[in-house]
């Protein structure tokens, strides 16, 4: 079953307006750029929706509470038609999975926060005031997937065969990703600058503007050592920017990266993706006995359920190695 990409959306039409108008007030709020581009995402999904399955309707005015939770059945039902065939009905593949809980509760926070600022725009009665918000999952339901080791193994080790300047950086991304856990903007971002090979730590910039100190292993300093070898050669080497691009004289965008995880990982036959090595980082931390608190610092979070959502993947690792060391039967 193929889960519905994320970036195929159908054209929102005469609902841009207002979503652009939304997008202003967002950037006034002063929320991060990651924030807004999720926000105007599902309200652009949501009016492409409308567009498609209801022709009749003009405006948001016309959007009502029924609207709204068919949208969210649809997502969680696979939706008909499938969510690839409102861009592309050519794209549409045999089989689809419906969007998991977290996504459909993401969506629905979004368009909370949309149907609220519109509402009060344009003083109107607020059709998400009834309507609950699709539940997120259960902190024991769906852990995150996370990859084996010997597929971290040959995801390098493929990287590593070439010693042209592609290859030196993906090598680098590839090792900074798995050793850091860090978010594709934070890593696809950084600076030269934000580098310190001596002291094996990088400064990123994560969410709301807040800069950690996140540090590497020596495989991964080797590695950043040998690309920036190189990258003294690239046109574009005179670019604040760590990461640079092949063919073109200009820094990578966090978009460039993943297409190369995505590229790198096809190879191989394996689907990778940034938040795919984030959740592996955090499962091999805690499986590995590394303390929460110290992951938590690590990973920029600042509650605790970022942390269970994560550790879920390590839970029956860690329990059965447990089961091994306390021996219950005692030698009976």
């Amino acid at each position: 079953m193929t889960r519905h990409p994320k970036i195929r959306r159908p054209e929102p039409g005469g609902y841009q307006t207002w979503i652009n108008s939304w997008r202003l007030s967002l950037e006034a709020e002063g929320l991060s750029k990651r924030t807004v581009t999720l926000y105007v995402d599902v309200a652009q999904f949501f009016a492409g929706w409308l567009r498609h399955t209801r022709p009749a309707l003009r405006d948001w005015d016309e959007v009502g509470r029924d609207e709204l939770r068919a949208f969210f059945a649809w997502m969680r039902e696979r939706g008909e038609p499938c969510p690839h065939a409102l861009r592309d009905p050519a794209a549409a593949p045999p089989a689809c999975a419906g969007y998991g809980k977290g996504y459909i509760n993401n969506a629905g926070r979004s368009l909370q926060q949309f149907f609220g600022w519109y509402a009060e725009e344009e003083d109107l009665p607020n059709p998400f005031v009834k309507v609950a918000v699709p539940a997120a999952p259960r902190a024991d339901e769906a852990p995150p997937p996370v990859l084996e080791a010997e597929q971290l193994q040959a995801l390098v080790r493929d990287a590593e065969r070439g010693r042209d300047f592609e290859s030196r950086r993906d090598t680098a991304i590839l090792r900074l990703f798995m050793c850091t856990g860090t978010r594709l903007a934070e890593l696809a971002l950084l600076q030269l600058d934000d580098i310190n090979l001596q002291r094996r730590e990088a400064r990123v910039t994560g969410k709301g503007s807040r800069q950690r100190i996140v540090p590497f292993d020596q495989r991964a300093a080797l590695a950043l050592d040998r690309y920036i070898r190189v990258r003294t050669k690239h046109p574009a080497a005179h670019l604040p920017a760590l990461w640079l691009g092949v063919r073109r004289r200009q820094a990578m965008t966090p978009n460039g990266v993943y297409q190369m995880l995505v590229r790198r990982g096809l190879v191989l036959g394996v689907r990778i993706y940034p938040h795919l090595l984030r959740h592996t980082f955090a499962h091999r931390w805690l499986d590995a006995g590394g303390a929460e608190g110290d992951l938590m610092a690590l990973a920029g979070w600042d509650s605790n359920q970022m942390l269970r959502h994560y550790g879920r993947s390590a839970k029956s690792a860690r329990a059965r190695r447990a089961y091994d060391r306390i021996d219950v039967m005692g030698g009976i």
